[in-house]
């Protein structure tokens, strides 16, 4: 072997393929051999001319047998490695030059070859991967006699090093992971002395930047997809192990995983996509966040304005919105034991359009988060609408409050969003409503107000769901509970067809209007009906629900950009949905009260109207509601008329004084009328029933409550009636007075109030 590897030198380039063919036969033998020969020729020679001649010799002779004796090969590499980091005290200066020369010996092997490169890359990250502590130190006393081998300059030894990692195809995460965790290691152990580990770390970063700025540098002068970079395959193939470097604590990390991903991003958008869902999603501090901006920063191409506003203001440079978008698909999809990604998800929202919004960072001033926020209005909504996640709801309405404070004109949203977005809201208003903690109940009220006041300036359409959302659900659905409603039966109960039970009890046909065809009114064996449980929540938590979901009404009839008080369209609007949600009936729901004798016709649905005033308390705090913004109470004259008939039927003390209250507030009764909530309380109740009869039920019916009898001045918010062309006449109020004599001794000061110009 001695004389062939002699010979090689001699006779180049024709005698490799001798030792070639030789080596088919003894591989491992050949393979050592030309190694070691090649070493120690390196060793020696060094940068001069007969070292390239030898190095092609070893590359050529180990390329041959490569295909057939590729282990052989990287056991003889690996060997020849860690014989190189073994320090003995027995080696003479030969042995010792030659184990100094061996990494750049291998280096300029790599360099010369892709296969040595494949082979000396898996060898290498085998011996220092993952790091070890005693290797680094060993390569770091050698580190500046290399240069000796590289014409006597460290950036040329860079430069290979450099190019040798760029050409690698795989192994790509080990190596990143070597230089990162070299770089960041705290521990000075194994080396000559802290400044000889400083020089390692800065090193290790210096490679580091190297690398990135060369990947960069190939990618803007070949294009992205023509660079023929094998690291950045390899690292793609790897990406799963880099993600995770994004929410690393330590900065160095997450700035290369940033760069690194980036560069991916120019060829593959999913990429970025994917890594910047999952930090959007698990994001916990400031810090990742700003490594989300700047990852979605770096795919930003910002070209200069031609006009003040973009065509199409959703459609932006940049991923963020398909960012967006995927993390919302994620958190939906994913299971139930990862629910605190959603609620970070729009907590980091949050934070970054809080960011957008105070237009201190520069690359946000494009309004990149609100453009993919918008753009990922239906999603968000659809996930508002759906959760039972109460912490979630309220960061999710934080996120919309914060996005409300952007330019509402410059977004165009279709009608069936803005409604489904109109229905999500209402439904975080009833979470608010039974919401315990006091404090985040009303402060997600108050958020509910600003942007039902803001869908309802944007559509009409919304305005009219939001209205119909809130009243219908305050009265029949199951937040009514909490504005004092009856509570509904259980549904345990079985279903019987009564049919079938009486034909059980009886012999003959049924006939129709015969006493034969007169059914029981329950099943036997079953016990009497069980009575309906009342409503367990306190009076205040009642009464302070019904002004929250006034709040929310008005909110809905409020356009600030015309007047900070409600429309008093919206608010007759609030008046024809209670008639049409309360009274069963479509016919006789006109504006007029009709004569007495006209009660015995209505009287089934009269009952009813006064029925559900009874169940819904919070009618009367909504009929109270368009009483103060004159004229809408008058719409709802039916309702009133239907409580007024069934009161004079059946007296009730409570519901009569609310009655003729709420519509002395909407000046439906003129003075002295509109004071006979202070006459009821000491009135027998045949007295009642007269007064109600004479003074009431025929002052309506003469007087017709139409809208028209109101006057709106300009710059007001409600309209009034002129009470001096609605006076009520002699006959509409000698009743009231020929009662109150009787019972002067109790209404003196009263009576001289009701009927000052008595004498007049």
């Amino acid at each position: 072997m001695n004389v062939l590897t002699e010979s090689i030198t001699s006779y180049y380039p024709f005698f490799n393929w001798v030792v070639a063919h030789v080596g088919t036969c003894f591989p491992n033998l050949v393979i050592n051999k030309v190694l070691l020969w090649g070493l120690k020729d390196f060793s020696e020679t060094g940068s001069q001319q007969s070292s390239p001649r030898t190095l092609s010799s070893v590359v050529g002779i180990l390329g041959h047998l490569a295909g057939s004796n590729f282990y052989d090969i990287r056991e003889s590499l690996l060997s020849l490695f860690k014989w190189s980091l073994d320090e003995n005290l027995s080696d003479d200066d030969q042995i010792r030059k030659q184990k100094v020369a061996t990494v750049p010996f291998l280096l300029k092997l790599a360099s010369m070859s892709q296969l040595l490169l494949k082979i000396i890359t898996t060898v290498v990250l085998q011996t220092l991967f993952p790091v070890r502590p005693d290797v680094i130190p060993r390569l770091a006393v050698f580190a500046p006699d290399w240069c000796n081998y590289f014409e006597n300059q460290p950036k040329i030894l860079l430069e290979v090093t450099v190019h040798s990692i760029l050409a690698c195809e795989q192994g790509a995460w080990q190596i990143i992971s070597i230089l990162l965790d070299t770089s960041l290691s705290t521990s000075n152990v194994g080396y000559h002395g802290v400044n000889a580990a400083l020089a390692v770390k800065n090193v290790c970063r210096e490679i580091l930047e190297m690398i990135i700025q060369e990947v960069d540098l190939q990618m803007k002068l070949k294009g992205a997809h023509n660079t023929g970079i094998a690291l950045l395959s390899s690292i793609k193939q790897d990406l799963c192990l880099i993600e995770p470097l994004l929410l690393d604590p330590h900065p160095l990390r997450v700035q290369t995983a940033v760069r690194l991903i980036s560069l991916l991003g120019a060829q593959s958008p999913n990429v970025v996509i994917s890594s910047g869902s999952g930090v959007l999603r698990n994001a916990t501090n400031t810090f990742h966040l700003a490594a989300l901006v700047r990852l979605m920063a770096e795919n930003v191409t910002v070209f200069p304005a031609i006009k003040p506003e973009p065509e199409n203001p959703l459609s932006g440079h940049g991923y963020f919105t398909q960012t967006l978008e995927q993390a919302l698909r994620d958190i939906q999809y994913s299971p139930s034991s990862r629910e605190h990604e959603a609620r970070q998800l729009f907590k980091n929202i949050a934070t970054l359009l809080k960011w957008e919004n105070s237009r201190k960072v520069q690359i946000l001033k494009s309004k990149l988060i609100s453009r993919g926020i918008h753009s990922n209005l239906s999603q968000i909504s659809s996930l508002l609408m759906k959760t039972e996640d109460l912490l979630l709801t309220h960061d999710i309405v934080e996120t919309l409050d914060h996005l409300s404070i952007q330019d509402k004109h410059q977004y165009t949203h279709s009608v069936d969003l803005l409604l489904r977005l109109t229905r999500a809201i209402v439904r975080y208003f009833f979470i608010c409503i039974r919401e315990e903690d006091v404090i985040r109940k009303y402060r997600g009220i108050k958020i509910v107000n600003r942007l039902l006041t803001l869908m309802a300036m944007t559509s009409p359409c919304a305005r009219v769901l939001a209205i119909r959302e809130l009243v219908e659900n305050g009265i029949y659905g199951d937040p009514a509970k909490y504005f004092g409603a009856k509570v509904s039966p259980p549904n345990d109960s079985k279903d019987y067809l009564l049919l079938e039970h009486n034909h059980k009890h009886g012999t003959s046909v049924m006939l129709a209007q015969r006493h034969s065809s007169v059914f029981h009114a329950g099943v036997i064996g079953e016990g009497p009906r069980r009575s309906v449980p009342e409503n367990s929540f306190d009076k205040d938590t009642i009464s302070m629900n019904s002004v929250l979901l006034v709040d929310a009404i008005k909110s809905c009839c409020t356009n600030e950009e015309v007047s900070p008080h409600p429309n008093l369209d919206a608010m007759t609007s609030v008046s024809l949905l209670l008639v049409e949600l309360v009274s069963p009936d479509v016919m006789y729901n006109g504006l007029p009260w009709p004569d007495e004798e006209f009660i015995k016709v209505t009287v089934e649905r009269d009952l009813q109207i006064r029925r559900t005033f009874k169940d819904v308390p919070v009618l009367w705090t909504l009929l109270e509601l368009t009483a103060r913004h004159r004229p809408a109470l008058a719409y709802s004259s039916v309702l009133l008329r239907g409580i007024a008939a069934t009161v004079m039927a059946n007296w009730s003390i409570n519901e009569g004084t609310r009655l003729v209250d709420v519509m002395a507030l909407g000046q439906l009764l003129p003075p002295p009328l509109n004071c006979l909530r202070d006459v009821l309380a000491i009135l027998t109740p045949s007295q009642i029933n007269t007064v109600m009869k004479e003074c009431v039920w025929a002052y309506m019916h003469e007087n017709v409550p139409s809208p028209a009898l109101f006057t709106l001045t300009e710059g007001a918010s409600i309209a009034w009636r002129d009470t001096e062309m609605s006076a009520p006449g002699a006959r509409f109020t000698e009743t009231l007075r020929l009662i109150l004599l009787p019972n002067i001794a109790k209404t003196g000061s009263l009576y001289h109030t009701l009927f000052y110009n008595e004498h007049k």
